[in-house]
């Protein structure tokens, strides 16, 4: 799935009639979305944009139909989430709602979200790893936006360093849950590719066990993120593995411990880590809250 192709001069005629709406420009693009800040009665957001009309030369009727509904539920899904959770560590939702439109012949979805202001974790691991104070606000943040997802049957899927923005004031957010997989409902389709590049996955994902996945599976992909977030590396790809190599370390539980790369980390902090990076999902923390409580623990022995 492509991100549109918009400028902002082609958001400003689409939103043309909102007068609320100032101060536009281009943020990012990437994956199914380019994505725009803007201010709405004064306050700042950000303006989503996904494309529903630029499969309709695939020749496959049927593909495009599928691909189309793909792409709306899944923002539909985005957008209930961002409803139903009422935490400071989930994106929520802003004042413009799903919109559908249509722009030079081609069909347009977009919606507004809070906007936050701060850094992307992939943005800074590529500086620099985080100190152990921050990991472990890194870890309660993503762990509580984790149980709130699961409080409403959801399990993110997709949590990785571009997934996750660190706030000015130190504290991190969780973003894009349009991915995410209702337990009691329709299964999403997640699209992934693994030859050379990293992975956030837990086995249960890579097995496809998609019956077994709950808040466990996503407790998994926070171990990986604090691993890579305090050794600068992921605990499972390396430069020129290929495919099968990294599901079977994945599998296997194959990673180098973390204090031969961080050789000041806690000893509670490091078997935490471990214990998140289970295999086994009955192994890793029985819920989230016990898992923010061991946090919090270590976090006063530093």
């Amino acid at each position: 799935m492509r991100s549109p192709t918009l400028t902002v001069e082609d958001v400003k005629k689409i939103i043309d009639n909102q007068e609320s709406i100032s101060d536009l420009e281009f943020l990012s693009k990437g994956g199914q979305k380019v994505v725009f800040k803007c201010k709405i009665n004064d306050d700042y957001y950000t303006l989503k944009f996904l494309e529903l009309s630029d499969w309709d030369d695939s020749g496959d009727l049927n593909e495009t139909h599928d691909i189309q509904s793909e792409i709306l539920a899944r923002a539909t899904r985005e957008i209930d989430i961002m409803r139903k959770c009422d935490t400071p560590t989930l994106v929520k939702l802003g004042p413009i709602g799903m919109t559908l439109t249509e722009y030079n012949g081609k069909k347009f979805l977009y919606f507004s979200e809070e906007f936050v202001e701060g850094e992307d974790l992939f943005q800074i691991l590529s500086k620099r790893t985080l100190s152990q104070m921050e990991a472990i606000q890194l870890g309660i943040d993503i762990a509580t936006a984790i149980e709130h997802l699961w409080s409403i049957g959801m399990v993110h899927r997709d949590i990785k360093p571009k997934n996750i923005m660190r706030k000015m004031d130190g504290t991190f957010v969780l973003l894009d849950t349009g991915i995410a997989f209702d337990t009691q409902g329709k299964a999403l389709t997640q699209a992934f590719h693994i030859v050379g590049t990293r992975i956030y996955m837990s086995p249960e994902q890579l097995a496809n066990i998609k019956a077994s996945l709950d808040f466990r599976s996503d407790l998994y992909l926070l171990g990986i993120v604090l691993y890579e977030s305090l050794t600068g590396k992921h605990p499972f790809f390396t430069p020129g593995i290929n495919s099968v190599q990294l599901v079977s370390r994945v599998i296997g539980g194959e990673y180098e411990p973390i204090s031969q790369l961080c050789k000041d980390i806690h000893p509670k902090l490091e078997r935490l880590i471990n214990r998140l990076l289970s295999v086994q999902p009955h192994l890793r923390y029985r819920s989230c809250s016990s898992l923010i409580q061991q946090l919090k623990k270590i976090r006063e022995e530093l």
